[in-house]
């Protein structure tokens, strides 16, 4: 199957509303579009006291050898923003996993 996607919205000094959140597709996974200057916000939706996962793919390979996915552990209740990832070492289309539909996605490109 394929990724689920996460909703980007472009940042502006004027504001502007963030795109409703995106569950953590477990089974196939979530996306990005991915130029390098997009920012992931993690949310964990648990309300008692369990992290939840987020495993970001490294595409880039050093010396031949493909890098672990990165991995953020996510506090029950908090909300992370994490990146940017560069293109070279994450492509054009930033993969991400989650460890249960807890986590909500959303995403912001920068300028």
């Amino acid at each position: 199957m394929a990724r689920t996607i996460v909703p980007v919205v472009d940042a502006r000094k004027a504001g502007v509303a963030m795109a409703a959140e995106a569950a953590a597709d477990v089974a196939n996974g979530n996306f990005i579009p991915n130029d390098g200057k997009t920012l992931l916000i993690a949310r964990n939706g648990n309300s008692g006291s369990t992290a939840r996962t987020v495993s970001i793919v490294v595409t880039g390979a050093i010396d031949g050898f493909t890098a672990a996915p990165r991995t953020v552990s996510i506090p029950a209740g908090e909300t992370w923003v994490l990146g940017p990832y560069e293109v070279v070492n994450y492509s054009g289309t930033l993969q991400l996993n989650g460890d249960h539909a807890e986590l909500k996605f959303q995403a912001v490109r920068l300028p």
